[in-house]
């Protein structure tokens, strides 16, 4: 993908929610009375543009056509065990550097020092990597992809009824938080190239990312049984403020502590496996430096004025309005999803499989309702102090009864659309706006805040398995109507 194009889809997708950022916290003052002025804000927008499209650059031209080719190489090999063990290990090295877990990890730590942000990267990054080589297993095994997704979840939600409900909220949204620009496009890029080499259909193209991200939910909670009895969820931010210059200093480590080991292992994956013309292996290079330096600006940007400025907006509204409260989250989820460009490509995917019997008007609208009344419904939660089993619960046990009735397409489909929803910016504004606005409330922000990037990946799960059975029924309708 060329910068020009990847510079416009950027500007779509951070420009609205900045745009209601900066209409809300002029009307509420944010701008005149907390640590970020206007300027700023202006400024940190400019950054998280130009370094989330420069990186999204790197990772097009670099990693996503390697992670294909190493897909397709491994696959041909014939050796499962060499297949998973290579799904693990990069599986779980992508997410060590994907920037919506760091941002995650930063976060869950400022609420609750007690847990360290690498513990939580490293469960996390586990819980991928192990996901990863079991959705391979899947596809080689022609496991029912239903069966496989069922059996995760129910074992997912056995093990969280024993864990600390903190636990259970970040848990849910590191799912979300882990299918991020990073790591989607490498574990799609890797599935394609085992679909492609085994041949076996369109249906076998889309799950890996579902799967994937019920990794590091389920291995998160299992982290809340270890901290069992010693976590202390009363514990208010206990962030410090860092000067810009300690700021970048911190985030230049932390990208080059990130991103080293996935540079090592792609040299050893080239000396050893691929074995690319230098023509290739040089793009790829390039592809590293581009991510590199974006993801530098990105989180540079990212965690010293855009998070600052969406905890102060959500923490006015919620002392101004409750009922504004709600409607500026409604809104930002609305946003966040009509903004995210893999939204565009799912959505045109899906008209495309369906022949143009669901179009991608009708599936835009769904899901950007669905998203919208998740973060409402996260706000309502934040107001009422409602505990997050209200609304994961029933969500989930209507996704698998439904899933009973959807074509396994859809059902793939569906649960790949629950990371594609959780964009980059539902961590680094929607969560921040939440934490601020429980905490404006005298909240419990560790119980309360959290759980909302988890909500915005359960919604487009619903809306497209609902799709699927309306088009099943359409399908079998016209078949119908064909041989009268």
């Amino acid at each position: 993908m060329g910068f020009v194009k990847q510079l416009k889809e950027t500007v779509i997708s951070v420009l609205p929610i900045a745009v209601i950022a900066a209409v809300a916290g002029l009307i509420l003052g944010v701008f005149s009375t907390g640590e970020i002025s206007f300027v700023e804000f202006i400024f940190s927008v400019v950054l998280v543009i130009i370094g989330l499209t420069v990186f999204l650059v790197g990772v097009d031209i670099g990693l996503t056509p390697v992670g294909s080719l190493i897909g397709s190489r491994v696959t041909q090999k014939k050796n499962i065990g060499l297949l998973l063990l290579v799904g693990f290990f990069l599986g779980t090295i992508i997410t060590v550097a994907e920037p919506d877990v760091r941002v995650l990890a930063d976060q869950v730590t400022a609420i609750n020092p007690l847990i360290s942000p690498m513990v939580l990267i490293i469960a996390i990054s586990l819980g991928v990597g192990i996901f990863v080589a079991i959705s391979f297993l899947r596809s080689i095994l022609n496991l029912s992809l239903k069966l496989t997704l069922a059996l995760c979840v129910a074992v997912t939600f056995a093990v969280a009824f024993f864990v600390d409900e903190f636990f259970v909220s970040v848990g849910f949204d590191s799912g979300g938080a882990t299918t991020g620009p990073m790591a989607v496009p490498f574990i799609m890029a890797l599935g394609l190239g085992i679909s492609e080499s085994k041949n076996d259909g369109e249906d076998s193209s889309f799950g890996y990312t579902g799967i994937a991200s019920i990794g590091p939910v389920l291995f998160v909670l299992i982290l809340g049984l270890i901290f069992s009895g010693n976590l202390n969820t009363d514990i208010e931010s206990a962030s410090e403020s860092l000067g810009m210059l300690e700021q970048f200093i911190d985030v230049l480590k932390e990208v080059t502590s990130a991103l080293l080991p996935l540079v090592l292992v792609f040299i050893l994956m080239q000396l050893v496996l691929l074995k690319m013309p230098k023509m290739q292996t040089a793009r790829m290079f390039i592809g590293f430096f581009y991510t590199y330096i974006g993801l530098i600006v990105f989180l540079f940007a990212v965690k010293g004025f855009f998070m600052p400025t969406a905890s102060s907006i959500g923490a006015s509204l919620a002392s101004a309005s409750r009922i504004l409260l709600c409607l500026v989250g409604f809104f930002l989820g609305a946003s966040v999803v009509l903004a995210e460009p893999a939204i565009w490509v799912l959505t045109r995917q899906v008209e495309e499989v369906t022949q143009g019997h669901i179009q991608r008007k009708v599936m835009l609208s769904a899901m950007c309702i669905g998203v919208a009344c998740a973060v409402l419904l996260a706000m309502i939660r934040i107001i009422f102090s409602l505990s997050i089993w209200t609304f994961l619960l029933p969500g989930y046990a209507i996704i698998l009864l439904l899933m009973l009735k959807t074509p396994t397409l859809f059902v793939g489909i569906a649960f790949d659309s629950g990371g594609v929803a959780t964009g980059p910016m539902s961590s680094t504004f929607l969560l921040p706006f939440a934490i601020g606005a429980a905490a404006s409330m005298g909240g419990n922000m560790a119980t309360a805040s959290f759980g909302m990037i988890g909500l915005i990946a359960m919604t487009p799960i619903l809306c497209i398995e609902i799709l699927g059975i309306i088009y099943s029924r359409a399908l079998k309708k016209k078949e119908m109507e064909s041989r009268v």
